[in-house]
């Protein structure tokens, strides 16, 4: 039998490639999306990850037809970035509850279904800026951090269900977030403009020279596809992938400074 595959934020960039791949090889796909257009090789359903109702109504019609969900990929996420002291709450508010809340959501929707088959898979997307936590992407780094903690205990609930799950740390990737991306300066407050500049400047050079997303999708799959998921997996460059290492290892003040540079021109 064919498995069955949700992968929420399937309209672009990762989640499109990881929906089309999952479907070249052989899963029943049903990809979802805020707003529903041209489908490719897997079914677009509407869902607003902020919206219990929306998400209850997706999952519900994927039961329907499918009788099952094999595999869950919590994807859909947003990018945000500016100094911590001029954000506003409801910038940061949108953050959490489309990154973290957004994720539990769906989740919660699927598992009872997932346990009652007594198996299935959940790849949460997560970020390696959840352990590096960069200047200026403080709300977005912790958005991240929360996904990784929630994953590592989500597995343990739901392991003697033959559940399993796990994040995935994902590097840059070569897609739109930057034209998504929540970007808050203080016109009115000029203390950070000068440096946010630069480093809004960076975050942008690095999603141009980051992963393909085609290239982070058949990574994401080949994990997903292993018989026994560990916890975290790390996916990118390998310099970035080096960070988490340099972190463990180096004095935190010398690892500090080396972050310090990400402000630099």
């Amino acid at each position: 039998m064919k498995k069955i595959a949700l992968v929420t934020g399937a309209s672009s960039g990762l989640g499109e490639a990881l929906a089309t791949l999952l479907a070249q090889k052989g899963y029943i796909v049903y990809g979802t999306s805020r707003k529903t257009g041209a489908e490719t090789r897997f079914r677009l359903l509407t869902m607003d990850v902020q919206s219990e109702e929306s998400v209850h109504a997706a999952v519900q019609q994927i039961i329907a037809e499918q009788g099952q969900i094999d595999v869950l990929i919590n994807n859909a996420g947003i990018g945000i970035a500016g100094p911590l002291e001029v954000m506003s709450v409801d910038s940061i508010q949108q953050a959490f509850d489309t990154n973290v809340f957004g994720l539990i959501r769906v989740t919660q929707a699927v598992l009872p279904h997932m346990r009652q088959a007594q198996a299935g898979k959940i790849i949460n997307i997560s970020s390696i800026a959840s352990e590096v936590a960069l200047p200026y992407r403080a709300v977005y780094s912790a958005t991240k951090a929360a996904v990784d903690r929630i994953t590592e205990a989500l597995r343990l609930e739901v392991g003697p269900f033959g559940i399993q799950a796990c994040a995935i740390q994902c590097g840059d990737i070569q897609t739109s977030i930057t034209a998504h991306r929540i970007m808050e300066y203080a016109a009115n407050n000029p203390a950070y403009n000068s440096v946010f500049a630069k480093v809004a400047q960076n975050m942008n050079d690095g999603v141009s020279k980051g992963s393909t997303a085609e290239y982070m999708a058949a990574e994401i799959i080949r994990i997903l596809e292993k018989e026994k998921l560990a916890k975290l997996y790390p996916v990118g460059k390998s310099y970035q992938k080096l960070s988490l290492k340099l972190k463990r290892l180096l004095p935190g003040g010398m690892f500090e400074k080396i972050i310090k540079g990400y402000t630099q021109s």
